[in-house]
C-alpha cells in the first residue's frame, strides 16, 4: 500500500487501513475533547467528495475560507478527494483582495464560513464567475453530511472517481513580500510525496499541537498529512488566544510553528521560572506546556541558535526545518539530533537538493507544476535542466542545509561587495531588546532600521532606548567585516507590515 501512495486520499485511505480506530485528531467541543479516529476521518473526507460531487459534477475551481478546525481539515481533504482543485484563503483576506484573486484563480465555487457570506456576496456581484456560495455553516451542519453521503448513502457511488494524480488539486497564493502574490499549482502527487518519507517520523505516542493557519501548505501538509502518514495524533488549538490553556489540556509532544511563536513561549516559561524560584527549569516549562511536550519545529523564518540552546536548558529540543510553497512545502525536516542543531534541517530525500552559485535549487516529485496563468514567471522559477530557484542562498553539508539569505534581497554596494541583509539581521536575533529590524542600504551605506522590544520602550526613555541600540549596534559590527558593518540606525515606533505567514514586507526598502 505505502508504495501506492500517489494521491491525498491513497494517503488517507493507507492510515485509515494501518491505525484504523486509534485516535487521528482531538479537539475542542464545549469544553471536552471530542476524538476522531482515522477511520473516522477517511470516511467523513469521502462524505464531503460525495457532498461537492452531488452540488457540482463537474471539475472546477473552489474558493474555501474558514478557521481551522476538525470539520475544516475534513472539508479541505474531501475537496482534494474530489478530483476539484482547491483554492484555500485566509480568513482574513479583504473584499477587494478576494476579488482580484478570485477573478486570477478562477474561482465557480465558494465554501465559507456564514460570517464571510455577505461579504462573498459582494464578490460575486464584481465577479460574475463566481457561480455558487456554500456556507460552512456550524458542526451540526457537518454532521449532517458526513450522514447523509456517508458510504451507505445512495450518493456512495460519486466517490468513485478517476483520479489523476499529476492534476493540479491545490493552489497556494504566496504571501508576495515583495511583489505580485503568484498561485503555486501542487499536484496529489506533489503532496503525497512530500508527505510519505521517513526522514523524519513520529513516534507512535507522539501528540502533534496544531496552531498554525490551516489555509497555509506548511500547516496542512506538515500537521494533517504526516501526521496521516505517521500514525500520530494531532490536537486542534482553535483560536491562537487559548494556546497555553489547549496545549495544557492536550498535553502534547511537539508542535510546529514560527520562531516569532517560539520566542514567545520561551518567555512565558523564563516568566513562570522567575516567579517559581523553587521550580527545577523543567517543571516551570511543565506549567506552560505540560508535562509531555519535548519537541519544537520552526519553520517560515530564522531561528536563532540561543533561542535553541536557551529551550535546551527547560528540556525542550527546538529546531529548524526549511521549505516553501513551490515544494510542497518541505525541502528539509528538523533533525533533532546534536550534531546539526544550527542548521535548517536534514534533507527528506524526495527530491534532489542542489547548490549552485550560492542558491539552494531543488527538482524531484515535491516541485510545484507551476504557477497558475503565468508562463513566464513559471518559466523563470526553474533552470534549463529542470531544478527549481528558491532564491534562498546558503550552502549543504551532511545532509543538511544551511541558509544565508534571500538572493532577491541581495545589497550591491560600490566597492562590489554582495551582501545578504538577513545573514546581519539574525546576528540581533541574541538581543531580547530588539524586537525587529530590518538591513538596507541608503547612500551606499548599511543602515538598520529597528524595532525595539516592548519591555525596552515601556521602562526607558527615548535617550536610553537610543542608547541601549547603538550598543547592540556596536556589538553586532563586532562580528562582521569592516566592509559590511552597519554605518546607522534609525529606531522604528511601530511593527514592519508582514505577510499572513509572519514575513516582514520589504517593499519599503528596496522598491
Amino acid at each position: 500500500m505505502k508504495k501506492q501512495i500517489r494521491t491525498v486520499r491513497q494517503l488517507a485511505e493507507y492510515a485509515a487501513e494501518k491505525y484504523k480506530d486509534k485516535d487521528f485528531c482531538r479537539y475542542i467541543v464545549n469544553g471536552e475533547i471530542a476524538r476522531k479516529s482515522y477511520r473516522e476521518f477517511y470516511e467523513d473526507s469521502l462524505a464531503v467528495c460525495r457532498y461537492i460531487r452531488s452540488e457540482n459534477p463537474d471539475r472546477i475551481h473552489i474558493g474555501f475560507i474558514g478557521k481551522t478546525s476538525y470539520e475544516y481539515i475534513a472539508c479541505l481533504t474531501g475537496m482534494i478527494f474530489s478530483g476539484n482543485t482547491v483554492v484555500p484563503f485566509s480568513p482574513d483576506i479583504t473584499e477587494e483582495e478576494a476579488t482580484v484573486l478570485f477573478d486570477d484563480a478562477d474561482i465557480g465555487m465558494l465554501f465559507c464560513e456564514e460570517s464571510f457570506v455577505p461579504m462573498a456576496e459582494k464578490i460575486k456581484e464584481a465577479y460574475p464567475g463566481l457561480k455558487k456560495i456554500i456556507s460552512l455553516g456550524d458542526r451540526d451542519r457537518f454532521n449532517a453530511i458526513f450522514r447523509a453521503y456517508s458510504s451507505e448513502s445512495e450518493y456512495a457511488a460519486l466517490s468513485d472517481i478517476d483520479e489523476d494524480p499529476d492534476r493540479c488539486a491545490l493552489i497556494i497564493y504566496t504571501s508576495g513580500t515583495t511583489g505580485k502574490r503568484k498561485g503555486v499549482m501542487l499536484s496529489n502527487s506533489n503532496l503525497a510525496a512530500n508527505s510519505s518519507y521517513d526522514a523524519y517520523n513520529m513516534d507512535d505516542d507522539d501528540v502533534s499541537f496544531s496552531v498554525l493557519p490551516m489555509h497555509h501548505v506548511f500547516c496542512y501538509a506538515c500537521d494533517v498529512l504526516k501526521t496521516l502518514y505517521d500514525g500520530g495524533c494531532l490536537c486542534l488549538n482553535g483560536a491562537l488566544n487559548e494556546l497555553y490553556k489547549n496545549i495544557l489540556i492536550f498535553e502534547p509532544t511537539i508542535m510546529r510553528i514560527v520562531p516569532a511563536m517560539c520566542k514567545s513561549v520561551l518567555t512565558k516559561i523564563k516568566i513562570t521560572a522567575r516567579k517559581n524560584p523553587q521550580l527545577s527549569k523543567r517543571e516551570a516549562a511543565e506549567k506552560v506546556v505540560g508535562k509531555n511536550f519535548r519537541r519544537m519545529i520552526a519553520g517560515s523564518a530564522f531561528l536563532s541558535q540561543a533561542i535553541i540552546d536557551e529551550f535546551e536548558q527547560y528540556g525542550i529540543i527546538a529546531r529548524q526545518g526549511y521549505g516553501m510553497s513551490e515544494c510542497s512545502p518541505r525541502i528539509t525536516t528538523s533533525d533533532f539530533s546534536d550534531n546539526n542543531k544550527y542548521s535548517n534541517g536534514r534533507l527528506i530525500g524526495v527530491d534532489e537538493v542542489r547548490c549552485t552559485d550560492g542558491e539552494i535549487q531543488v527538482r524531484g516529485p515535491s516541485v510545484m507544476k507551476g504557477y497558475y496563468k503565468m508562463p513566464e514567471e513559471t518559466a523563470e522559477a526553474f533552470t534549463e535542466d529542470g531544478f527549481l530557484h528558491t532564491g534562498d542562498l546558503g550552502y549543504i553539508k551532511d545532509d543538511h542545509v544551511y541558509l544565508i539569505g534571500r538572493r532577491k534581497n541581495l545589497i550591491i554596494l560600490s566597492n562590489g561587495e554582495n551582501i545578504s541583509p538577513e545573514e546581519i539581521e539574525n546576528k540581533f536575533a541574541d538581543f531580547g531588546e530588539v524586537k525587529e529590524v530590518i538591513v538596507f542600504a541608503e547612500n551606499d551605506k548599511l543602515m538598520a532600521e529597528i524595532y525595539p522590544d516592548d519591555l525596552l520602550t515601556a521602562t526607558a526613555d527615548a535617550k536610553d532606548i537610543e542608547s541601549t541600540l547603538s550598543l547592540i549596534v556596536d556589538k553586532v559590527n563586532m562580528q562582521l567585516h569592516s566592509d559590511r558593518a552597519i554605518y546607522d540606525f534609525r529606531i522604528r515606533n511601530h511593527p514592519f507590515e508582514r505577510t499572513s505567514t509572519g514575513k516582514i514586507k520589504r517593499t519599503e526598502f528596496y522598491f
